[in-house]
């Protein structure tokens, strides 16, 4: 996953992780949230997927704001308790299924499952103790009982877990066989611009410099995308983003398009970055870049294009 895509995924997976302990207590069944452990499924799945540490600060940021939506858990004892205990899941399940050797073992993931599930109880443990050192007549369940009443969310973890981790990594891995194919054919000259939606080839086009990513545009293709570019500055890019594409992978970037994506929310990944597009020549800048250099509208930068591209024509 790029930075982008783990950023939307943990938000993504920290807003269920309040909605359905809010759901359970919406709907009168608050005290069902020690059974089928709502909070546990979304911040797993959340380290699994994007790391130690979104892991980590999901597992912070899930029972904390369940606490202030809906009063679970309670502030005290079970709060610091239950944020021990997913700060710990989030972590650790980051850290077994990206960090070790198990990421590259096909039961991997069910190891790192058992591991984390194992620890995180461990930690609950821990912080059970401290607060009853600190506090005799705390009234908080064990680590033995807390997991007899949660064993069908237990249940359910050791079902679900590893089949969304495995079914979200499988289409990541298609992504990445699209994306391969794509940059091969850029590189044998067989297109200069590819776009990809959902792990397979949509559309390639031909040509030279803005050429093919501005027809492109125009045929409206290019909305929620994939853009493997061969040369990308801030030209192409800002074509682009207006076009609507969620990332690009460019053979070669400039700085300003970096800049350009980023600020829009658009995931780019690269395999050469310069100061500036050169133009045919060798001797100067892009006459493109030029064009929108003091440019920060995408509709006056498509039009200053077409009128440049008009002009060269002419010429």
């Amino acid at each position: 996953m790029t930075k982008t895509q783990k950023l939307t995924v943990s938000a993504l997976l920290t807003a269920v992780g309040m909605l359905l302990p809010l759901l359970t207590h919406l709907l009168g069944t608050g005290a069902a949230g020690t059974v089928v452990l709502p909070m546990h499924l979304p911040v797993l799945l959340c380290g699994f997927l994007c790391g130690p540490l979104c892991g980590l600060a999901c597992g912070l940021l899930v029972p904390v704001c369940n606490c202030l939506l809906t009063g679970m858990p309670v502030a005290y004892p079970m709060l610091p308790i239950v944020t021990c205990e997913l700060m710990t899941y989030g972590a650790l399940s980051g850290v077994f299924s990206k960090k070790t050797p198990l990421c590259r073992k096909p039961w991997g993931v069910y190891a790192a499952l058992l591991l984390t599930m194992v620890c995180g109880r461990a930690v609950y443990g821990g912080a059970w103790a401290a607060l009853f050192l600190l506090n005799p007549a705390m009234k908080a369940p064990t680590v033995v009982a807390a997991m007899i009443t949660g064993l069908p969310g237990i249940c359910m973890q050791l079902i679900l877990v590893p089949s969304l981790v495995m079914a979200v990594e499988h289409g990541f891995r298609g992504d990445k066989k699209a994306l391969a194919a794509a940059v091969a054919q850029i590189k044998s000259d067989q297109a200069a611009c590819v776009v990809l939606r959902d792990g397979a080839v949509v559309k390639t086009a031909e040509g030279r410099g803005i050429g093919p990513i501005l027809g492109l545009f125009d045929e409206g293709v290019l909305a929620g995308t994939t853009v493997v570019d061969k040369i990308v500055g801030k030209a192409a890019a800002m074509v682009m983003t207006a076009g609507g594409v969620s990332a690009c992978y460019a053979l070669t970037v400039s700085k300003t398009a970096l800049s350009w994506f980023r600020a829009h929310g658009v995931a780019v990944e690269y395999e050469t970055c310069v100061d500036v597009i050169i133009n045919r020549q060798g001797d100067g800048p892009c006459p493109m870049e030029q064009t929108v250099k003091e440019i920060e509208n995408e509709d006056e930068a498509l039009f200053a294009l077409r009128r440049k591209i008009d002009e060269l024509k002419k010429g």
